[in-house]
């Protein structure tokens, strides 16, 4: 029994010296790409197309939400470049992920335009919050009026902002987004890390090694039936995940999304767009988000929104056919400009 003990303390040990380097190589592997910004007590990367950070000679500013489990690496390697070509384009780490911060659970909140929020103590895993800090910290940079595109997780966040800040968003784009809560339970990789003792014991030790075994699997399965780009994993840094904090922030958005959207799909109807265009991109076989469940319901919530399906297309549409979604993007922008100029907005 002893030696038993002995052994099992010692593989545990091997395990934590791993975990240790692994997130250590990360970091020096994957550095920031871009500048930072403090938004609410809070610093935030985000990778910046404008040279300096004055406003980038009056054209529209394009905001990219990266989803969960990634970072604004996805974006910076696939429709980022090609979108800086018309705009000014900034793809922000959220909350948690990449190189921004978290906000504390139960840090006390300020309000939002429409009051949500306010009076409350916060949960970082709230698109609300989220897009709460996002606000602030595009306040901060002196960005008015920008065109928000959430993928996967974002998309929730993209939304939130649209119904929170109505007079300081252009439109919003929801990339394979979710909208709806689901019933599927989370899985045990993000159940684990909220069990006291364990989920310290599961992050520091048995995190990394199974997200090595793991990842080339699961970048296949969230791209199906499409196939990712060779590499796809080091170009976008999957492996900050390996860090113990990053970890348990993406884990508590997956866990906690669903039961905030049960409050947040009874508001889509109040976006108005005629004021503020919304876009909807998904691909019909997206087996991640399911655009039954999503995409669709959303379309039919928001009266005049627009819809967008990509036949033979899964979850990672703007790498599948990121021509399509910059040219959603840029009519949607089109829009944007449209009523902005009418309005005088």
């Amino acid at each position: 029994m002893t030696s038993l003990l002995w052994l099992v303390t010692g593989l545990f040990g091997v395990l934590f010296v791993y975990s240790k380097q692994a997130a250590s190589s990360a970091i020096s592997d994957y550095p920031p790409l871009g500048r930072f910004v403090w938004a609410d007590r809070v610093k935030m990367h985000y990778l910046d197309s404008a040279k300096d950070t004055a406003p980038a000679d009056g054209r529209q500013t394009i905001i990219l939400l990266h989803g969960a489990s990634s970072n604004l690496r996805d974006f910076a390697i696939s429709i980022f470049e090609p979108l800086a070509r018309d705009f000014r384009v900034i793809a922000i780490d959220r909350p948690g992920h990449g190189y921004s911060q978290r906000m504390a659970e139960n840090d006390f909140t300020g309000a939002s335009s429409s009051g949500a929020g306010s009076g409350k103590w916060v949960n970082p895993a709230n698109p609300v919050e989220q897009a709460r800090l996002i606000h602030a910290a595009l306040t901060g940079m002196g960005i008015r009026k920008p065109i928000l595109a959430g993928h996967s997780w974002a998309g929730s966040v993209a939304l939130a902002y649209a119904l929170d800040y109505p007079q300081d968003i252009g439109g919003a784009v929801v990339l394979a987004g979710a909208s709806q809560p689901w019933r599927s339970e989370p899985r045990f990789y993000n159940t684990w890390p909220a069990i006291p003792l364990w989920g310290d014991l599961f992050v520091n030790t048995l995190l990394a090694p199974g997200f090595q075994l793991s990842a080339e699997t699961a970048i296949a399965r969230n791209f199906f039936p499409n196939t990712p780009q060779p590499g796809y994993a080091h170009e976008a840094g999957l492996a900050l995940l390996t860090r113990p904090d990053n970890w348990r922030a993406n884990a508590e958005d997956m866990r906690k999304l669903s039961d905030f959207l049960v409050a947040q799909k009874k508001r889509y109807g109040e976006i108005q767009t005629s004021l503020t265009p919304i876009t909807i991109i998904t691909g019909d076989s997206d087996r991640s988000v399911s655009p039954e469940t999503h995409a669709y319901k959303l379309h039919k919530q928001i009266a005049g929104s627009e819809l967008v399906v990509l036949p033979g297309v899964g979850h990672m549409p703007h790498h599948a056919q990121p021509d399509k979604v910059v040219a959603a993007i840029t009519e949607l922008a089109r829009k944007v400009a449209e009523i902005q100029g009418i309005s005088g907005r």
